[in-house]
C-alpha cells in the first residue's frame, strides 16, 4: 500500500512576508499549527484609525464587487470560483467603475492570494494594492509581485500593477464623495526585481528542512516593538547580552554630535565627563543629575512661575488624523482635535476638572472650540507641555470658525509652555535624555500613570487614545463598549492634567 502523502499547506502573502524578514520566523510559523491559517484583514489595512475606507473605495469604483474573505479550504474554493466568474463576465466589466475587491487566486504550487483590487484596463486587468498611507513599502512590492505571479499561472493578462495611495491634497466635500482620494503609483519599474518563482521553491525547501539558523540582522523586535515576532519564545535564541550602555548615563543625552566628540576623547558615559567640558547649561545640569543620581532643579523655574497671576489652568489636547477624512472640509491625516482636558486651580485648593470629548455625531471641531472658549474664561495662565501643539490647534480653529476666532486667539498669549521651563531649569536621570511627555511623566509622576493607556475593545486592549477614539466611532460597536472606551479617554485626560500639576509643583520646589 502506498504511503499517504501529507497535504500541502497553502502558502500565502503572510508567509512570504515572514520568510523575507526571517527564514526562522517563517519556519516556526509553518510548523506551529497542523492547518493553514489565513489573514483576517480586509482589502487595505487595519480598520482602526482609517475612517470609512470601504465607502471611499466604492466612490472611486461604484461597480465594485467584494469577494468574501475565505477562512477554510472550502471557502477558498468558493472564493476562487466566484472570482473566476466575475473575471469572465465581460458585460459587467464594460460598466463604469467595475472592480473586484478581494479577488482570490491559487497556483499549482499551492500558493493562494487575495488581491486587494482588480479592475479592467484597455489591454488587460489592472491590479492594485490599497494602502491607506502616503507611500508604499518593500513588503507592498513583494505582495504585488506574488499576486502577479499567481495570476500569470492562471493565464490572466495583467496590463498594469501598482498601489493606490492616499492623496493628501484631497479635501472631502461630504455626502460620500471620495472620488480623488486615491492616487495611483505604478510598480512596473521594480516588480521585475522580485524572483517570486525562486522564492516559492526556497520557501518549500525551507519548511521541509530543519529549523534554519537565525539570519544576521533578523528584525526580532522586543517588548512593545512594532512588528515584534510572535515566535520569540520558541526561537531558542541565546540570552540577550547586557546592554553596553545605560541610557540614563549615556553620552547621547547631550546630543549625538557632542557625544561622538566625547567618545573620541575616551569618555564612556556622562558620569566621567568633567563639567567644564560641557558648555551648554542644560548639558551641565543633566551631567550633575546623572553623576549624583537625583534630579537637578534650578531656581529660575519657580521664579518664572511666580510671575504668572492666577487662577491657573492645566490643559491637554488630543487629536487624530484619519487616512480617509470622515467629515466635510477635512483632509487625509489632518490633525483633528477630539478631546480637551483641563484642571482649574481653585481657592479651596482642590482642582476642578472639566473637559470635552467628541461624540459620534459629526465633525466635533466647532463644539470643541466653543466649549474650550467657555471653560477658559478671560484670565489666568494656561499651562501645557510642548504648548506649540495646543497653540497651533487653537489657531486652526480660529481660522475655521470666524465668529469664535477673536476669543480663541485671545487664549494664545495666556498659554505657558512647561516644556520650555523644564528644559531650561530641570533634569531627572530617569528621563534618559528624552524630553517626550511620556518620559517626563514617567520620571516626575510615575504613580499617576499618565504615561500609560489601555482600554478594552472587542475582547482585547488598545494602548493608544487615538485608537480608542476611532474605535468608539464604529457604528456596529455596542453602546456599552463604546462608553467604556470613552470613559477610558476621560480618565486618561484626568491623569494627564494631574501629571501636569505634579510637574508644575516640581518646578516650583526650588
Amino acid at each position: 500500500m502506498a504511503a499517504m502523502l501529507e497535504p500541502i499547506i497553502a502558502l500565502a502573502e503572510d508567509d512570504l512576508r515572514r520568510w523575507r524578514a526571517c527564514v526562522r520566523r517563517f519556519w516556526l510559523q509553518r510548523h506551529a499549527a497542523p492547518e493553514a491559517t489565513y489573514p483576517e484583514t480586509e482589502p487595505g489595512v487595519d480598520r482602526i484609525v482609517r475612517g470609512p475606507a470601504a465607502t471611499a473605495l466604492r466612490a472611486s469604483y461604484p461597480g465594485l464587487v467584494t469577494v468574501p474573505t475565505p477562512r477554510t479550504d472550502d471557502e477558498w474554493q468558493q472564493a476562487i470560483d466566484l472570482t473566476e466568474r466575475l473575471l469572465v463576465d465581460v458585460r459587467a466589466q464594460s460598466e463604469e467603475g467595475w472592480g473586484v475587491a478581494g479577488a482570490c487566486f491559487a497556483s499549482d504550487e499551492g500558493v493562494r492570494v487575495r488581491v486587494d483590487l482588480v479592475t479592467r484596463g484597455l489591454q488587460g486587468f489592472k491590479v492594485f494594492r490599497v494602502r491607506h498611507a502616503t507611500a508604499g513599502s518593500e513588503a507592498d512590492v513583494d505582495a504585488v509581485a506574488l499576486w502577479l505571479y499567481v495570476m500569470a499561472r492562471n493565464t490572466l493578462r495583467v496590463q498594469s500593477a501598482g498601489l493606490l495611495l492616499i492623496d493628501t491634497s484631497f479635501v472631502y466635500p461630504g455626502l460620500g464623495c471620495y472620488a480623488g482620494l486615491y492616487r495611483e503609483m505604478d510598480l512596473a519599474p521594480v516588480l521585475g526585481t522580485r524572483p517570486v518563482g525562486e522564492w516559492i521553491v526556497a520557501m518549500r525547501q525551507c519548511e521541509r528542512g530543519a529549523m534554519p539558523a537565525l539570519p544576521l540582522g533578523a528584525p526580532c523586535g522586543g517588548p512593545g516593538a512594532s512588528g515584534r515576532c510572535e515566535h520569540l519564545a520558541q526561537c531558542g535564541l541565546p540570552p540577550a547580552e547586557p546592554a553596553l550602555a545605560d541610557a540614563r548615563t549615556s553620552l547621547d543625552i547631550v546630543g549625538r554630535e557632542l557625544a561622538a566628540e566625547l567618545r573620541a576623547e575616551g569618555y564612556a558615559d556622562l558620569r566621567g565627563v568633567p563639567l567644564h567640558r560641557l558648555t551648554a547649561a542644560r548639558h551641565r545640569r543633566a551631567a550633575r543629575a546623572v553623576k549624583h543620581g537625583q534630579p537637578v532643579l534650578d531656581p529660575g523655574a519657580a521664579a518664572a512661575l511666580r510671575t504668572l497671576p492666577g487662577p491657573r489652568r492645566w490643559l491637554r489636547f488630543e487629536t487624530i488624523g484619519f487616512a480617509v477624512p470622515p467629515w466635510p472640509g477635512t483632509q487625509p491625516y489632518q490633525g483633528l482635535p477630539f478631546q480637551w482636558s483641563c484642571d482649574l486651580e481653585t481657592a479651596e485648593g482642590s482642582p476642578r476638572h472639566s473637559g470635552f470629548l467628541a461624540g459620534a455625531d459629526g465633525d466635533p471641531r466647532r463644539a470643541f472650540a466653543a466649549s474650550l472658549v467657555d471653560a477658559m474664561d478671560e484670565e489666568g495662565p494656561i499651562l501645557a507641555y510642548n504648548a506649540g501643539f495646543e497653540r497651533n490647534r487653537i489657531r486652526e480653529l480660529a481660522l475655521r470658525f470666524g465668529d469664535l476666532g477673536p476669543a480663541l486667539l485671545a487664549l494664545l498669549p495666556r498659554v505657558v509652555d512647561l516644556f520650555a521651563l523644564l528644559r531650561d531649569h530641570y533634569y531627572h536621570p530617569a528621563m534618559a535624555g528624552s524630553w517626550s511627555l511620556r518620559s517626563v511623566f514617567q520620571a516626575v509622576a510615575p504613580e499617576v500613570r499618565a504615561h500609560e493607556f489601555e482600554a478594552p475593545y472587542r475582547g482585547r486592549l488598545v494602548h493608544s487614545p487615538l485608537q480608542a477614539y476611532a474605535a468608539s466611532l464604529e457604528r456596529e460597536l455596542p453602546p456599552e463598549e463604546a462608553e467604556r472606551l470613552r470613559e477610558a479617554l476621560r480618565a486618561h485626560g484626568r491623569r494627564h492634567c494631574e501629571a501636569l500639576r505634579r510637574l508644575t509643583a516640581v518646578l516650583e520646589a526650588a
